[in-house]
């Protein structure tokens, strides 16, 4: 199967330009998240795709699952960026949307961060996911 074969999460995406702000309260948490690198970002995409396929990937590889969260970084709901660049990830038949957002407030203000499409709301506080 290709990645057409599913729906996307995505009705709409957010574009370069775009002020965004840092949300992961659709998963219930008080922060998004996001990586300083593309690098870990589909490193943990490709990670949880096949953990989905065979739950065993997960309980097998807590090394893999360390070495993700140690490049995970935390924002708080509600910090302000700027949307440098989208880019269609696509693996094992699945899609996610990469955003690199320029951190605008917070302790990691002025740094480049990857995140997903979900992890983000847009300037109205509108989530991208399909709720």
């Amino acid at each position: 199967m290709h990645a057409a074969a599913f729906a996307s999460p995505y009705p709409r995406v957010p574009s370069k330009g775009d002020s965004v702000r840092f949300d992961g309260s659709i998963g219930g948490e008080s922060f998004g998240w996001g990586f300083y690198n593309e690098y870990w970002l589909q490193t943990y995409l490709k990670f949880t795709i096949e953990a989905a396929r065979n739950p065993s990937v997960y309980a097998n590889s807590q090394s893999a699952v360390t070495a993700i969260g140690e490049h995970a970084l935390t924002l708080p709901n509600g910090t302000r960026g700027m949307v440098e660049e989208t880019k269609l990830f696509t693996y094992g038949g699945r899609s996610d949307m990469q955003v690199r957002v320029m951190v605008q407030d917070g302790s990691l203000r002025g740094s480049e961060v990857w995140t997903t499409a979900g992890e983000l709301v847009d300037s109205a506080g509108k989530s991208y996911l399909k709720t």
